[in-house]
């Protein structure tokens, strides 16, 4: 009995198992929802939820049109910021009114300190104050500037500057062509007369609704110090661009229409679209600290081109002293045009072709010519202690040596040279292989080092010879001369003058070294 009772449950639970699978076999082939169908049913939801908001009056779901209520919304929305609108539109360059808003901000002594760094201050200063000094005095200034832009005060700004993007963004919002799918008769700004707001097709105007609700929902941020804002528009435009009263209504009636959702539905309506959501960027760029790296930069770049500038007059000036032209040549490979293919790249630079070609003319035209003469006669056939001439001829061997290297260096930079075919063979995979450019920059670095070597060392042996001439024009003019014993006998070999002779290689050789000091130093 007890085995009958088991099988007869064991069928009727099979039987029972069979008829819910073939239930919900049934149910998948016929009553399965889509996403189409699930779509409308959402959307009918939707049209259910507009009827029963607060703002229904703006849409009839039935025809998927915008009514005239919100047509009136958006011309009394126009009519308010209008003045704001007309002032945004005759100022288009954004950077006035950050400038305006960074000056509100700037303590007196900033502002103060804003007036030292203009650029015509500076130029005036530069005329009359020495480049270093110049530097030190502003790099002082622009330190106590940027400190006094504390916590505070960059808070401050940064609110501001929120609270005026997002104001701007709302004045400017273009209301107007929103009326004017309502009403083509319209007239822009034309305020002395109602236009006919009836209805319009939410599809028309769709894109319009969704730049709306982008700007609209920015101003409702709570944290939005409104106030600041209108009382820097007062004092920095001496008017209410929008009076504060009729600014708080328009949040107030946002953040109405934002709980609401109102509008937002009739996007997700009429648009077809369920999943619409209103997306916002609440990211506002930051205007001091670009404001305080462009100020810094600025004065920097400023004084670094009058350094250049001054340097390059005061060299042209001595050039022409020395040579008789402010651009002698002499170097042929190792000069700035090399520069060129280098920056392109954004490569290491030649730094010191220029004084290293004046120091290579100088050897070549003055040296090898001028100071041989002087040094054949005065060295060579001159009585005087060996002792004291040493330093003299030492240096004078040393310089036409050096003229011989500077002449292999300039060499080395030819196209066939070991450094200039270095270079001309690795620019080309400098745009993908960064171990060429890494060689490329140590090439160029080790010149600039051997250049700078020539050029230090090559004027200290230029010092030194005219530290020996100077005693020796001393000496000359003794009646009865110490270091030199002969030097009535020696005038007979040179066509000037002694002395005269003598004092012109000094100052030529003085003047060499203020030319590479210009360089060395700065």
């Amino acid at each position: 009995m007890a085995e009958k009772k088991t099988n007869s449950k064991s069928s009727a639970s099979s039987s029972a198992q069979k008829e819910s699978f073939f239930q919900s076999l049934l149910s998948s082939l016929f009553n399965r929802s889509s996403p189409e169908a699930d779509k409308k049913k959402k959307l009918k939801a939707i049209a259910k939820s507009i009827s029963k908001s607060k703002f229904h009056a703006f849409y009839r779901p039935a025809n998927a049109e915008m009514t005239g209520a919100f047509g009136k919304l958006m011309f009394d929305l126009y009519k308010v910021v209008s003045p704001a609108q007309t002032m945004f539109a005759n100022t288009p360059n954004p950077a006035i009114f950050n400038r305006m808003l960074i000056n509100y901000v700037l303590s007196d002594n900033q502002l103060a300190l804003l007036e030292e760094f203009d650029e015509n201050n500076i130029l005036e200063k530069a005329k009359t104050v020495p480049i270093n000094q110049l530097q030190k005095d502003m790099e002082a200034k622009l330190q106590t500037f940027l400190n006094e832009f504390d916590g505070a005060r960059v808070t401050k700004a940064e609110n501001l500057s929120k609270a005026f993007s997002y104001f701007k963004d709302f004045c400017t919002f273009d209301y107007y062509v929103i009326i004017r799918k309502y009403d083509p008769s319209f007239r822009e700004y034309g305020f002395d007369s109602t236009p006919r707001l009836d209805k319009v097709n939410a599809e028309y105007i769709m894109d319009n609704l969704k730049d709306f609700l982008t700007v609209a929902y920015q101003i409702t941020d709570e944290s939005i110090a409104w106030n600041d804002l209108f009382e820097m528009f007062k004092q920095t435009q001496n008017r209410e661009l929008v009076s504060i009263g009729n600014w708080k209504k328009i949040i107030a009636k946002i953040r109405a229409i934002q709980a609401s959702q109102t509008l937002d539905m009739i996007i997700q309506h009429a648009s077809e679209d369920p999943s619409y959501r209103t997306e916002l960027n609440p990211n506002v760029p930051s205007v001091i600290e670009p404001f305080m790296d462009k100020t810094e930069a600025d004065t920097r770049a400023l004084l670094h081109k009058i350094q250049a500038q001054q340097k390059e007059s005061k060299a042209s000036s001595i050039c022409v002293q020395i040579f008789g032209t402010a651009d002698p040549q002499s170097m042929k490979n190792y000069v700035p045009s090399f520069n060129a293919v280098l920056e392109k790249k954004d490569l290491s630079l030649l730094e010191y072709a220029e004084p290293l070609n004046f120091l290579k003319t100088f050897l070549i035209e003055f040296v090898k010519k001028t100071i041989r003469e002087y040094y054949e006669v005065v060295v060579i056939r001159g009585q005087w202690d060996s002792t004291l001439s040493a330093p003299m001829s030492n240096a004078y061997q040393e310089l036409l040596k050096m003229s011989d290297d500077i002449s292999q260096f300039d060499d080395s930079f030819a196209e066939d040279g070991t450094m200039g075919s270095k270079i001309k063979t690795l620019l080309p995979k400098t745009a993908h292989d960064a171990g060429a450019e890494n060689i490329i920059n140590r090439v160029v670095s080790d010149a600039n080092d051997m250049a700078r070597g020539y050029i230090i060392q090559g004027t200290q042996a230029l010092i030194t010879i005219g530290k020996t001439i100077k005693q020796l024009i001393e000496d000359y003019s003794l009646p009865k001369p110490i270091i030199v014993q002969n030097w009535k006998e020696l005038e007979k070999y040179v066509d000037t003058p002694m002395k005269e002779f003598s004092v012109d290689i000094y100052k030529k050789i003085y003047l060499f070294a203020q030319l590479m000091q210009t360089y060395i130093n700065n």
